[in-house]
């Protein structure tokens, strides 16, 4: 269901293209100036164009052929018990931080131990319940949790949260129209604020390291490491045959496990979107991966009204955020799984 008057939907799944290969352009860059090695070579190029056009197949396809019937949306929860949610999140991260005894964006041993079982709940119970509210029943004072959440999960020293949070709520908020074009500069450059001050606040927490770049540096650096993980993996494809995918699904740390099998030291790293399955299942398991993001997402986008708006905001989001970090959280799936769920409900309402 297409919301709003606008004739460009800015925030279709095609933006997590133009995404990649603004990433892809920044990693370029940054691999001239801060990397001791060749620029990145013609491999990651072309591996990142096969993936853009892989995407692009799957979100044409669903988006043709998939035509849902008008359908009653389903209700999830009330206003009462969405604000009631959104503030024990926040009461839960608090508590985290309190048996961790600090604040683990100064810190990087404690920023280490922050992603307890406490933080498992109170993340994505705060993410959803959230975007929720206001996809249902915006009100402006709801913005003010939003801005506190993002407060509080930025001490946690990861930026993936805060970026998860902020940018979900605009993209949630850009469907609704319910802010300016002068309110909507602000809260990007707020996003922006924050991906920058965070990454750069944890950077300089790191023990035995001694940072010269400044926060803008940082991020052109980021997504050239990150790359170049990337072109370290390409020749290792194939190679660990559904391990990454079995860790995702268990105890284990897929990133602490990358960094020891391609890098050969203890180090947990972001490989891209593409990594992970790169390793586990070739230029194959790329394709799969690919079509099913792009078909997803462009299915889901669907569905956008009402609860409908927070859960593809949400998720857009984090797989946007997965270009860098790749996509071994669980947490993240789940919300996937949540999204289809969504789906089904809506399909079977339309049927009644």
């Amino acid at each position: 269901m297409y919301i709003g008057k606008r004739k460009i939907d800015v925030f279709s799944p095609y933006i997590l293209v133009v995404a990649i290969l603004a990433f892809l352009i920044m990693g370029y860059i940054g691999s001239f100036n801060y990397r001791f090695e060749n620029p990145l070579n013609m491999q990651v190029i072309l591996t990142v164009i096969f993936s853009c056009i892989a995407f692009i197949v799957g979100a044409v396809f669903v988006e043709r052929k998939f035509r849902p019937k008008k359908y009653i949306e389903y209700n999830i929860l009330s206003r009462k018990h969405l604000l009631i949610l959104s503030l024990f999140a926040l009461v839960l991260q608090s508590l985290n931080m309190l048996l961790l005894g600090g604040i683990p964006l100064f810190d990087s041993v404690l920023k280490s131990q922050a992603t307890t079982n406490l933080w498992r709940i109170a993340y994505p119970l705060f993410l959803i319940a959230v975007n929720i509210l206001i996809a249902k029943y915006y009100d402006r004072r709801y913005l003010l949790i939003v801005l506190l959440g993002g407060l509080m999960f930025a001490l946690n020293g990861y930026r993936t949260s805060v970026i998860g949070i902020l940018a979900s709520v605009f993209i949630n908020l850009y469907y609704h129209e319910k802010i300016s074009k002068k309110v909507s500069l602000g809260f990007i450059a707020l996003i922006i604020f924050c991906l920058l001050i965070t990454g750069y606040i944890a950077s300089k927490s790191i023990a035995n390291q001694n940072w010269t770049l400044n926060p803008v540096e940082l991020i052109f650096f980021r997504a050239a490491f990150t790359l170049e993980v990337l072109e370290k993996i390409i020749p290792l494809n194939s190679t660990t045959q559904g391990h990454i995918l079995s860790m995702i699904f268990s105890s284990g740390s897929p990133r602490t496990f990358i960094g020891n099998y391609v890098m050969h030291y203890e180090v947990c790293l972001t490989s891209t979107i593409f990594g992970p399955v790169l390793l586990d299942f070739g230029y194959t398991g790329l394709a799969v991966q690919m079509l099913f993001m792009g078909g997803f997402l462009s299915l889901l986008n669907k569905f956008k009204n009402g609860a409908g708006i927070g859960l593809y905001s949400i998720i857009l989001t984090h797989t946007l955020i997965w270009i860098e970090t790749g996509p071994t959280d669980i947490m993240i799936w789940f919300l996937y799984l949540l999204g289809l769920i969504y789906i089904i409900l809506c399909l079977k309402n339309s049927e009644n």
